[in-house]
């Protein structure tokens, strides 16, 4: 039988390097990896984590929203407040590996049979560990040995939890819901999972007919950085070098290759950098949704705008291929009855009246022992009871309900502001906006919009409600006009600082990887190449040093990840605050609901051809969204409001 060593190593996004998923899904590209065996990666699992959150956590978070009295204790979004925690990881990666470069290197028989077992081990993974939602998983063949990333959160269950979630987020707790305890402060229920999870892979081996090879490396408790310092990369500035004799014509021909390729991708990126930008509409959101994950994927850089995005010309193909792979989403009767009840129950004047609507769109309703509904041009009727807890006769009453005690809560705090005092003035215009937003869309002109895609469609689960209720939040703690534009400067100089260090550090990286590529060529291959040789000289770079300009390498892709995924979260906080900014002044401008009914007005009315949008086509829709809307504003007035537009 032979010996291979098993390697567990657990990292975390908080430490350095201990968890980029950036990098897993080979979104960027760091020097280790050889881009021609990529294709050889294996995705088992990609999700978006936000929506892993939202899956775990949804209901428990808004069990818990509900029973707080005060609003500075209400967690808007579970995942922000999680990874902004000093205490509590997002989630957690593990990287496994069966031997190493030198046991089980790519190519080898022992690589082959690595891959083999890896993929056994993450077959059965989660049912071992139920309390660790996997939501990346990628195994990597495009290194020196094949190995595994396995991103997840740990989540325990707790219903008779009485303070905080009775779902949520922790390692610890989920662990010992799986059964492992803490024999002792360094024996921790971790300790025992790793051991746990070491033994299987052990019993993977020897069902394979080989021994696990003890190499006393304690991996377990390295970060993910320091174990790739002591694998794939530990060796890289160490290769033999050839004489100037062992050097064939073959690999002569490879470097001159090589070179070319470097010629052509140097024109390509100047080429992309001197593009100019196109605009792109979409109709759809979740064709939109769809076309910004595939851009993503694809490495295409974009700029999101109000209504889809900018992309360079130079991208134009690429981009319309990836339009050509989108489907529109089919949806079953059941699923176009449920959003048709979402929407129904928040505009219908009662309880008979959802059904009254539902017969002038042509469905036919039969009452009885069951209430059941049958769409158009179908045979079968379809009980709502069967439609999920939340569609039978007694939740839709519950319902109507509860949206008639949300919408009397907005009506009660805007009678009660008396005189209009300059300080009240902006409050008042927020809960204006929220009872125009409400009556507009029970007039039919505005689309729903969840903040939780799989709950239905409520006033609490509204996105437009929820985001006009976090700039209310931050109007009441102080914040102004001026300290938005403050925000936001401040933003966009972080934001041009970290892209003007990352151009720095990429400026570099482009020089240590021109003066390895020259060394290689004169130090390794023994070529006396006069330019590459000046080049050297022009920079120091002897044959003494040469190694160390892989490590220059290195360290420079890591920390030019570490800033790009920096990058990233400021960017997006930089988005954010220019939306709330936005959103401000349309309130104080009383313009909020006017730019909902125009965008609105603009996706229905308007034909998109290959990504751009045409002009309005139909005269007569926009005249019908314009009725409509001007009697959401009559009906504002006349519930005793003073008029909006003239606040």
């Amino acid at each position: 039988m032979g010996n291979l060593s098993c390697s567990f190593t657990l990292g975390k996004p908080s430490n350095p390097h201990g968890a980029n998923i950036a990098h897993n899904n080979r979104e960027f590209i760091s020097n280790n990896v050889d881009i021609a065996r990529t294709a050889d990666n294996i995705t088992y699992i990609r999700e978006d984590i936000r929506d892993v959150y939202d899956e775990l956590f949804g209901e428990a978070l808004t069990e818990y929203n509900s029973r707080q009295t005060r609003k500075d204790r209400i967690i808007h979004d579970y995942y922000e407040h999680i990874s902004g925690s000093e205490r509590t990881e997002p989630f957690y990666e593990i990287i496994v590996q069966f031997g190493d470069q030198d046991s089980a290197g790519i190519g080898t028989e022992n690589g082959e049979l690595a891959k083999q077992m890896l993929d056994e081990y993450v077959r059965s993974f989660e049912e071992r560990n139920p309390r660790l939602r996997a939501f990346n998983i990628v195994y990597h063949g495009d290194e020196n040995s094949p190995h595994v990333h396995i991103d997840f959160v740990p989540f325990y269950t707790s219903p008779e939890r009485k303070n905080g979630l009775s779902t949520g987020v922790s390692m610890k707790a989920a662990l010992s819901e799986q059964g492992f305890t803490n024999s002792s402060r360094k024996a921790n229920n971790l300790v025992a999972w790793e051991q746990s999870e070491m033994a299987v892979m052990e019993d993977i081996l020897n069902r394979h007919n080989l021994n696990r090879d003890v190499k006393n490396a304690n991996y377990s408790h390295q970060s993910v950085s320091d174990f790739k310092a002591t694998q794939d990369w530990r060796t890289l500035p160490k290769r033999k070098r050839k004489t100037a004799k062992e050097l064939d014509g073959e690999q002569f021909q490879k470097a001159l290759d090589e070179r070319d390729l470097l010629q052509v991708e140097n024109a390509k990126l100047l080429s992309e950098k001197h593009s100019d930008w196109r605009s792109f509409y979409y109709p759809s959101p979740e064709k939109l949704t769809f076309m910004l994950a595939e851009l993503g994927k694809h490495k295409i850089p974009y700029r999101e705008s109000e209504q889809g995005f900018e992309c360079q010309s130079c991208f134009l193909e690429k981009v319309r291929n990836i339009e050509k792979q989108y489907t529109a989403p089919q949806k079953s009767n059941r699923d176009n009855l449920r959003d048709l009840l979402d929407k129904t129950v928040m505009q219908a004047d009662n309880f008979d009246d959802i059904f009254t609507r539902l017969e002038s769109l042509g469905y036919e309703v039969k009452h009885g022992k069951y209430l059941a509904i049958k769409p158009p041009n179908e045979e079968r009727f379809i009980r709502v009871k069967s439609l999920g807890e939340m569609y039978n006769e007694q939740a839709l009453r519950n319902r109507i309900e509860n949206r008639n005690s949300y919408e009397k809560l907005i009506d009660d705090r805007l009678n009660s502001f008396g005189e209009l005092s300059e300080e009240k003035l902006l409050e008042y215009r927020c809960y204006a906006t929220y009872r125009q937003y409400i009556v507009t869309f029970k007039s039919d002109v505005l689309p729903i919009r969840k903040v939780h895609k799989r709950q239905p469609f409520t006033w609490v689960n509204d996105a437009t409600l929820d985001r006009l209720a976090k700039l209310n939040k931050r109007i009441n703690e102080g914040c102004t006009i001026q300290s938005l534009r403050n925000e936001l400067a401040q933003s966009e100089k972080a934001v041009a600082e970290k892209e003007n260090a990352v151009g720095v550090l990429k400026k570099e990286l482009d020089l240590f990887t021109r003066l390895y590529k020259a060394g290689t060529l004169i130090f390794e291959k023994g070529d006396y190449n006069p330019t590459a040789r000046k080049f050297l000289e022009e920079h120091r770079v002897t044959a003494e040093n040469y190694n160390r300009i892989m490590e220059l390498i290195t360290a420079n892709e890591s920390e030019i990840a570490e800033l790009e995924t920096s990058l990233t979260e400021i960017d997006r906080v930089r988005r954010d605050v220019s939306e709330t900014l936005s959103d401000f002044e349309r309130i104080i401008s009383m313009t909020f609901v006017d730019k909902l009914i125009q965008d609105e007005r603009n996706r229905r009315t308007s034909e998109i051809v290959n990504g751009v949008k045409l002009a309005d086509l139909s005269f007569a829709e926009s005249q019908r969204i314009d009725v409509l809307a001007e009697k959401a504003v009559k009906v504002v007035e006349e519930q005793g409001q003073r008029s909006y537009r003239k606040l």
